[in-house]
């Protein structure tokens, strides 16, 4: 079986998109399953290539779908693929119908819950479940069992320190509202912890984040990072916006607050806080200024109290084990097989 990965990531989307799918040619690889990525263009195909995965560039427009179908369907017909997962908020039913008559289609869903014309559709999220979906599809994996992580996210020992000392700041792959900044700027002066402050890298305020650094010692600005699980290990609250890093999180059992800045975040923030597993930072898009002080507000709620800090840690341990992506290759191996009989 040979795979071929449709995704994108860039200043706009970000890309959450790029990483969950790496986790999925991983754990393929790892599968004996060759993998290769189908990007519109190469601005994240570096990110891609320097985990040591094929890339082949469309050159077409990443939020224009449709319109890349003749040249990527010719590129199809020339190489065969078996498989095509595609992972993309801009697709269409007319896109996705195309697809699935020349190829065994996986679509990856988190926003819509509609049956797209698919093999299969996977929902890795909290609220994942076949029951969105009318008709329910043939095939699906559903909830976050199937959280696509890194192999570096599993059995992560990760110990609940009587004083909370460092904080992770992430946004995700760039952060068009400065959120960092204005969190950190909402920081009381005289607050003696460290932040960790992951700047993606799509980030326009990286260089303003490194000169907030400069004049404050307790800023670290980190980027690339090479073993994510690593940093977040060390520290004792996480601050994170809605993505596939709260699943992160929550296999080593980091504290998070969460929050959202794009539609798309707003459901799994909600679901997490519904379910108690973790802190409401709030809505920017519906509050704007006001939510860096809640979030502050929460982390230090947090700080004071190791009980509340051990309370969300054992929740998040108990809802993602680290091993989702393996679930997905090994179901997409055993699907694939079972529906060519």
């Amino acid at each position: 079986m040979k795979v071929w990965i449709r995704a994108d990531g860039n200043e706009q989307i970000g890309t959450g998109h790029v990483m969950r799918c790496l986790a999925i040619a991983e754990a393929l690889e790892a599968a004996g399953v060759p993998v290769c990525f189908v990007m519109a263009d190469d601005a994240a195909a570096q990110l891609v290539k320097s985990r040591g995965k094929k890339v082949r560039i469309l050159h077409t427009r990443y939020d224009r779908m449709e319109e890349e179908l003749p040249v990527l369907t010719a590129v199809m017909e020339e190489e065969h693929p078996d498989m095509l997962l595609i992972d993309s908020y801009y697709v269409s039913d007319a896109y996705l119908q195309r697809l699935t008559g020349q190829v065994w289609t996986v679509y990856i869903d988190d926003k819509s819950f509609h049956s797209y014309p698919v093999n299969m559709i996977i929902n890795y999220n909290i609220y994942g479940d076949r029951s969105l979906y009318h008709p329910e599809p043939a095939y699906s994996l559903m909830g976050a069992a199937y959280a696509p992580l890194r192999p570096e996210f599993r059995n992560v020992e990760y110990p609940v320190r009587e004083q909370a000392e460092a904080v992770l700041l992430t946004t995700g792959g760039s952060d068009r509202y400065d959120l960092a900044g204005q969190i950190l700027r909402a920081v009381p002066k005289e607050l003696a912890v460290v932040f960790h402050v992951v700047s993606g890298i799509f980030n326009s305020h990286y260089d303003a984040l490194c000169r907030m650094a400069l004049a404050d010692d307790r800023i670290r600005v980190h980027r690339n990072v090479s073993r994510m699980s690593e940093l977040m290990r060390e520290c004792d609250i996480a601050i994170t916006a809605g993505g596939s890093t709260m699943y992160e999180l929550s296999a080593i059992g980091v504290p998070m607050i969460s929050f959202s800045f794009v539609d798309n975040q707003e459901k799994i923030v909600e679901t997490f806080y519904q379910k108690k597993i973790t802190c409401y930072g709030g809505n920017y898009l519906t509050e704007g200024d006001l939510m860096p002080g809640r979030i502050v507000e929460h982390m230090m709620e947090l700080m004071q109290s190791r009980e509340l800090r051990e309370h969300y840690s054992s929740l998040e341990r108990h809802l993602v084990d680290g091993n989702g992506a393996s679930r997905i290759a090994e179901e997409l191996c055993r699907v694939y097989e079972e529906d060519r009989i």
